[in-house]
């Protein structure tokens, strides 16, 4: 696996370091370990977990450079996709990892420890809870997002977390233009607008990937987000 993955990124020109890689293994195997028991990923052969999962995570830093003391947040990060990988690969980067069931938090807590991320903070919430709080609204650089989620939904989850001048980036499937055009209301009422899409391809496969980047472009009205579950039963 280790060999593997710096085989890969260094075919994207990323660098990954001894330490970095070390890190990636330990969160592998802990992966593996807790999918046995907890619904995690289904993609378990160690070639496609650096492909779809590490590789795909980490391949927006080709596009996006994410400068020192910025701040991050990671919007249903599920098993740690794509903040894990980002936070290892980005240790001078704050992040925060959320996400609405638990069990995933504990996990994710457990993988911080392993892998000694010092630049990660877990939180256990819906988005839209989470982004009604003034702790948390507006006050990151930028969100990302590997959900599975209607374009016009995610918007509603992850615009509240952004500072005016700051992007939503959403990890898409290649086909996404439906969605875009549907989601111009949303962008709209959302006080955001569409700034560019990066389609890429993941090298030794046929996996296809779209980043959508999204810009804050003033102070978000205060009825966004909507109440918990809304936003995916009526997307604006």
């Amino acid at each position: 696996m280790k060999e593997y993955l710096n085989k890969i990124a260094t075919e994207i020109d990323i660098l990954i370091s001894n330490k970095q890689i070390d890190q990636f293994e330990k969160f592998f195997d802990y992966l593996i370990e807790m999918n046995r028991v907890m619904n995690l990923t289904a993609i378990t052969e160690p070639k496609e977990v650096v492909q779809k999962h590490f590789i795909d995570s980490i391949s927006i830093m080709n596009y996006y450079k994410f400068q020192d003391s910025i701040s991050v947040i990671d919007v249903g990060t599920g098993a740690g996709f794509p903040g894990i990988p980002l936070a290892i690969m980005c240790p001078n980067v704050q992040f925060t990892l959320m996400d609405s069931l638990n069990k995933r938090i504990k996990f994710l807590n457990n993988i911080i420890e392993l892998c000694e991320l010092k630049n990660v903070t877990c939180i256990h919430s819906r988005a839209e809870d989470l982004g009604k709080n003034d702790e948390y609204r507006e006050q990151y650089d930028v969100c990302v997002s590997r959900a599975v989620a209607n374009l016009s939904v995610l918007l509603e989850y992850c615009m509240p977390f952004v500072k005016v001048g700051g992007y939503f980036i959403s990890y898409k499937s290649i086909l996404a233009e439906d969605e875009l055009i549907q989601s111009q209301n949303a962008q709209k009422k959302l006080s955001c607008s569409f700034d560019r899409k990066v389609l890429f391809k993941i090298p030794d496969t046929d996996y296809k990937r779209s980043f959508l980047f999204f810009e804050k472009k003033n102070i978000l009205n205060k009825k966004y987000p909507r109440q918990s579950g809304m936003p995916k039963k009526d997307p604006l």
